[in-house]
Order: structure tokens, then C-alpha cells, then sequence
């Protein structure tokens, strides 16, 4: 049986190589680690020794968060680990490396012109944890936890085939954590299996409770036959619900659900975390250094501040009826998780209005569920003819992660089932 440290000298030799998935290494830390590890006589638990890279917005000790920006190089390395790190070294994870994401974490397609971007034969990764899923997706790390603001976990997680998991905001600990959109912003996770998210977000959250897995899903109609989700898209899930209603779940249909109505809501009146975000982040436009910034995320800020405050007003006080209205429900609902297929980078970076359109199509899906603040998970749904992975996304109640959870791992099992899905 291989050691830990074996393990992760592995993943350290590995990692080396991906450089345009990880931004620094943490050998004599993961080394270190992962000795502790070997050593121990009993584990601390199911991820003792095992391996996590962390999203370059949270604090690792003696490292500079920089966000993915040439702006923070001069920042002094920080000088405690955010509370998640703490709490997954008290754990026994192995920590191996800090990875990269899109500027700011201002965007859903995962381009960063400073520090590479970790495509797929020339597709974007998604964003903005696009190095976090990278380093679960290529086999590296067997965790990952990123931050998810609109989406940001679960794009790439949908891009890349990893499992995606946004927690309801407050059930991990930001302290560390830097912010994008404070009132939207949470710790997001990825792996390969459900199995093992549910077992980082125990150690996450300090909940460890066991959830019945519901029987039925609401399978948003709305969403799914509404315009803007590609057809290979379409089909794919059309197939995943095939699959779940033939393996004895209750499928409904809902045409009018309140994701829907979520995303009436932003289309109306734009969405409210990206005027945060300019209050976090428009100061860089002012600077002497403002020509470094990816001119993509520079002129989504310079958007974002001419967005009325009025409608972004009238957008959080919808959302904050239409929570009401789902508090008291166990409705788990399921749809796409992003309504396009992995696009090309190249012709992306040609045109700044086509960049701009295909970020807010990647984000489009992800969104509701952000404003709501539901829990929110991306599964992987099997691959389009063109070899571009699709996310099925199951979206639940406030405060039903752990309910959640347990759904998408018998959604999981069902779907691996289906070998047209794999």
C-alpha cells in the first residue's frame, strides 16, 4: 500500500508540471503533512493523508493571495491560514498548492492573461476556480475547495466533468477569505465523487449529520426548454432525467419555478454581486497599474458600475421574497448547470462583446441559485457529441446541504449506471 507522503510527492511532481493550474507549491508543508499522516496510528478521519489545492482567494500561511492578479505581487505573504485551512490540516488533508482562477474571480470563463489558463484541446475551463477544478479534473489533487460568488465552483466543475458543490452562505467560515461580493460570496468545493464533498463539508462546516436522500426532483421545464440552452446541452439532461425517472425517481415538471423567476429577476435588473464587486474592486480602474488589469475583467467593472441602483434594489428585495417562498419547501430542483457547451478561447479573446456575452451565458443557470442562497451542486452528466462535458445541476432549499448532498449522491450512482452517460 502506497504512503501517504508517496502520495504526495506525487502530486507535488505532478503539480509542477501544471503550471498553468497552480500558481505556488507547498512542498515542504505537504511533505510535512503528509508524514503527520503517515505516522498517526488511528486516522483523524475518511480524508486523512488525502491530498486538497486551494483557490488563490484564501489564505495559506507564508503565501501571498493574490487573487490571480499582477496588482497584489507586493502584498506581504499571509501570516495565519484561513479558518477552512485550519480546520482541513486539524483533519489530516495534505495541503499541496495554491491554484490559479480568473482575475478578481470577476468571471465564469476562466481566462487569466497573467498566469495561463488550464484549457482542455483549446476550450475555456470555466471560472473563476478554473485552476481548482483543473487540479481534481487532471488527477492531481483529490479535493479542492474554490470560492463560488455567481457560480464559480460549479462552472468549471460543469466544464471540466468534476462534481461543483456551493454550500449556503455562512455554513463555512470566511475568515481569510478575500472578498469578491461579500453578500454573495461563499467557500465552494470540488472532487470527483458526491461521497467526498460530503465528507470535506463535515469537516468545512463542523456538521456531520446524516440526510435522507429525497425521491423526487422538480425538473425546472422552464429553464430547461427556454431558450438559450444549446441543444447538446438540452439533450444531455433530457437524457439524465430519462435515466432518473426510469430508475424509480419521481420527476415533476415545473414551468414556472422560483429559479425561474430568479432569472426574471436579473434579467430585469442586472446582477446585484457584480455593483459589490465594483465597490470591492473598482478602485483598480483608478490606479497607475490599471493597464495590467485583464482588459476583460477591467471592462466588465467599468459595466458593472452603470448598473442602476434602483433596479439592483428592486432585484435583492424580489429575491428576498422569493427565499420566503422557498424557506419551508423541500423541493430539490434540477437543471442545467450552464447552458452552453465549453466554448473555444481563441475566437473568445478576438472580440470583447463576444467574451462579455459568453461569460454571462456561462454564468446565466448558476445565478439563481446565488441570489436565492440555496445550496447548489454541479454533477457531471456525461460528454456531447463533441467531447464537451455537461453539468447537471440540483438546486435545494436554504440550509439543506446536507439533504442536498445525499440526493446528488444517489443521482450520481443512478446516472453512472447509464452507460451512454459515462
Amino acid at each position: 500500500m502506497r504512503s501517504v507522503l508517496d502520495s504526495t510527492v506525487d502530486a507535488l511532481r505532478r503539480a509542477g508540471r501544471e503550471g498553468e493550474v497552480f500558481l505556488s507549491l507547498l512542498p515542504d508543508r505537504a511533505r510535512a503533512e503528509a508524514r503527520q499522516s503517515d505516522d498517526r496510528t488511528e486516522r483523524l478521519g475518511p480524508l486523512d493523508g488525502s491530498t486538497v489545492s486551494w483557490k488563490d482567494m484564501i489564505a495559506i500561511k507564508g503565501v501571498t493571495t493574490r487573487a490571480g492578479s499582477v496588482h497584489r505581487h507586493a502584498e506581504a505573504p499571509a501570516f495565519a491560514d484561513a479558518e477552512v485551512v485550519e480546520r482541513a490540516r486539524k483533519a489530516g488533508l495534505v495541503s499541496i498548492g495554491v491554484t490559479n482562477q480568473s482575475e478578481l474571480a470577476f468571471s465564469g470563463i476562466g481566462y487569466n492573461p497573467h498566469y495561463g489558463t488550464p484549457m482542455t484541446e483549446g476550450r475555456v475551463p470555466g471560472g473563476s476556480s478554473s485552476g481548482a477544478a483543473a487540479s481534481v479534473a487532471r488527477g492531481i489533487t483529490r479535493l479542492a475547495v474554490g470560492t463560488d460568488t455567481a457560480g464559480s465552483c460549479r462552472v468549471p466543475a460543469a466544464f471540466q466533468g468534476v462534481v461543483g458543490f456551493r454550500p449556503t452562505r455562512g455554513r463555512y467560515p470566511m475568515s481569510g477569505v478575500m472578498p469578491l461580493a461579500p453578500s454573495y460570496d461563499t467557500v465552494g468545493s470540488f472532487a470527483r465523487t458526491v461521497a467526498d464533498i460530503m465528507e470535506l463539508d463535515a469537516i468545512l462546516s463542523g456538521d456531520a449529520a446524516s440526510a435522507n436522500a429525497v425521491g423526487r426532483l422538480s425538473v425546472a421545464i422552464g429553464v430547461l426548454e427556454g431558450g438559450g440552452v444549446a441543444a447538446p446541452v438540452f439533450q444531455r439532461c433530457k437524457e439524465a432525467v430519462t435515466a432518473l425517472e426510469q430508475a424509480g425517481f419521481l420527476m415533476e415538471r415545473t414551468r414556472q419555478s422560483p429559479l425561474d423567476e430568479a432569472l426574471a429577476l436579473i434579467r430585469a435588473g442586472g446582477w446585484p454581486g457584480a455593483m459589490e464587486a465594483v465597490e470591492t474592486y473598482g478602485h483598480l480602474l483608478e490606479t497607475e497599474n490599471a493597464h495590467h488589469l485583464d482588459p476583460f475583467i477591467a471592462a466588465r467593472l467599468r459595466a458593472s458600475a452603470c448598473l442602476a441602483p434602483d433596479k439592483i434594489a428592486r432585484v435583492k428585495q424580489g429575491a428576498r421574497a422569493l427565499r420566503e417562498t422557498v424557506r419551508t419547501s423541500d423541493t430539490i430542483y434540477l437543471l442545467p448547470t450552464v447552458a452552453i457547451e465549453a466554448p473555444q478561447l481563441a475566437p473568445l479573446l478576438e472580440d470583447p462583446e463576444t467574451f462579455a456575452a459568453t461569460n454571462t451565458a456561462a454564468l446565466r443557470l448558476t445565478m439563481p441559485a446565488s441570489l436565492l442562497d440555496l445550496p447548489a451542486i454541479s454533477l457531471p452528466a456525461g460528454k456531447t457529441d463533441s467531447g464537451c462535458w455537461v453539468g447537471l445541476q440540483l438546486v435545494g432549499p436554504p440550509n439543506s446541504d446536507r439533504t442536498l448532498l445525499a440526493t446528488a449522491a444517489m443521482v450520481e450512482t443512478l446516472l453512472k449506471r447509464k452507460e451512454p452517460l459515462t
